[in-house]
């Protein structure tokens, strides 16, 4: 699996953004402001940046065209200024594809497609909000909507939230949730594993602990705490002492926007304290794996080199993290029968719901997961749909008067030829149809680390 390089979409709490190209997609910002109202409504700066034209429909044509040409030049230059124009060019990209065309330059063109879907995931959604004096949860329902996702409140009141005022015009999703950490004491939750397709929010989260955040398009790098640990070993023939230097940090992605994710050993290129040192490590350990996390934050550790005269500041921490994301979502969706089995297929891996038995306020049926024969390999693009389909909190029930409920527990499960078996209780309604989003595909992505200005511990 090819690693993808990831480009700068908008960086930290400045609140100045600039639009570079990220995987050959130009993608533009407009002005925004993210404030908190107080007794007087005084309201914060605002941040601009200049908008980028679009082609016109016109150009995207001419470009799609030039994919016939004889000329080699002609015909990939041609390909990467659809590429760049990103989404603007997706509908005639997707026409031309379903004419005729020659074999190159169907090839041209479904490259195409898959680099804008690929500098898409990357960039993450654009947030349009403006609204004066809303409630804290009202902010928060919009901006998670708007991102394919739904905030889920745990230890926190929404009513005993302040009142925000937020004016944003195509702003990435996290400079916004930063802005509302800042002003209601909000944010994601870290090793909360809920319902995997919403954001869970806790006061005090993620982005509420770190001081410093390193914004990557659709994920967001923060510091949550540093270590530093000397330890003297009498077990061998003479004493020896060893240290330990580490960060430990939250990746933020976006919960229903991507699935669940593989957060490797994060590669450190230049980490330097405010005497000049060098806390680049020449023997960073193993390969680790964060595990497949599905709760949208994942916990991970940036290890480093203790100097032997240390500052008080980390100055510069550069890097990259590989990530192994799931994209590509489907929904299983499956209706009830009044007797016998609905099932589904997907990519191989058949899904059945039993017909539903019970009363009114309880009711209950089978799940099960009929996994192929040596379909077991923890990295393996089969297994990681098969764990999703194992995580039932993340399906949805539609009852027959079209309430949207989830499952109240389950129980069994057991392996192997016969597959997975659960047992599952609901209440709320007479079960109609089960629904559950899967991510069908994997991807591997360097996610750039640039962090400035850690305390030392």
């Amino acid at each position: 699996m090819q690693t993808q390089p990831f480009r700068k979409w908008g960086r930290g709490s400045a609140g100045v953004c600039t639009a570079i190209a990220l995987a050959s997609a130009v993608i533009s910002l407009a002005a925004w402001a993210v404030c908190a109202v107080d007794a007087a409504g005084s309201t914060a700066p605002t941040s601009a940046v200049s908008a980028e034209a679009k082609p016109a429909p016109q150009q995207i044509q001419q470009w799609i065209t030039q994919l016939t040409s004889h000329r080699y030049s002609i015909r990939h230059t041609a390909a990467k200024k659809l590429s760049a124009a990103g989404d603007a060019a997706v509908p005639a990209m997707k026409k031309a594809l379903s004419g005729l065309t020659t074999p190159e330059m169907r090839h041209l063109l479904r490259q195409g497609l898959r680099e804008i879907a690929h500098a898409d995931l990357l960039r993450g959604p654009l947030i349009t909000l403006d609204a004066k004096d809303i409630s804290a949860q009202q902010a928060f329902d919009s901006v998670c909507r708007q991102a394919g996702t739904v905030p889920n409140f745990i230890n926190s009141n929404p009513g005993m939230m302040p009142q925000v005022s937020i004016h944003a015009h195509n702003v990435p999703f996290w400079q916004v949730m930063q802005k509302l950490a800042v002003l209601t004491g909000i944010s994601p939750a870290p090793g909360y594993y809920g319902n995997p397709q919403q954001l869970t929010l806790i006061p005090n989260g993620s982005l509420g602990k770190g001081h410093s955040i390193d914004i990557e398009g659709g994920f967001a790098i923060t510091p949550q705490s540093v270590t530093y640990n000397r330890s003297v070993s009498f077990m061998s023939t003479g004493p020896s002492a060893t240290q330990t230097f580490n960060i430990q940090a939250a990746l933020l992605s976006i919960p229903g926007k991507t699935g669940p994710m593989q957060v490797q050993q994060t590669v450190v290129t230049k980490a330097v304290d405010n005497h000049g040192n060098s806390l680049v490590t020449p023997t960073p350990g193993n390969m680790w794996y964060g595990g497949n996390q599905m709760g949208g934050v994942a916990s991970f550790n940036i290890p480093l080199q203790w100097p032997h005269n240390p500052g008080t500041v980390i100055k510069v921490l550069r890097g990259y993290i590989p990530v192994i994301i799931s994209s590509h979502k489907k929904m299983l969706d499956l209706k009830f029968k009044a007797k016998g089995v609905a099932s589904a297929s997907i990519d191989g891996i058949k899904v059945s719901i039993s017909h539903r038995t019970g009363k009114t306020g309880m009711w209950h049926f089978t799940y099960r997961i009929m996994e192929p024969a040596g379909a077991y390999n923890p990295n393996s693009n089969r297994q990681n749909i098969i764990n999703q389909l194992d995580q039932l909190n993340s399906a949805t029930i539609i009852t027959v008067g079209g309430r949207t409920v989830q499952t109240n527990g389950w129980g069994g499960g057991g392996g192997g030829p016969q597959g997975i078996t659960y047992n599952v209780n609901v209440m709320g309604g007479k079960p109609a149809e089960f629904r559950m989003a899967v991510f069908t595909r994997q991807q591997s992505l360097r996610i750039p680390l640039n962090l400035k200005n850690i305390p030392m511990p």
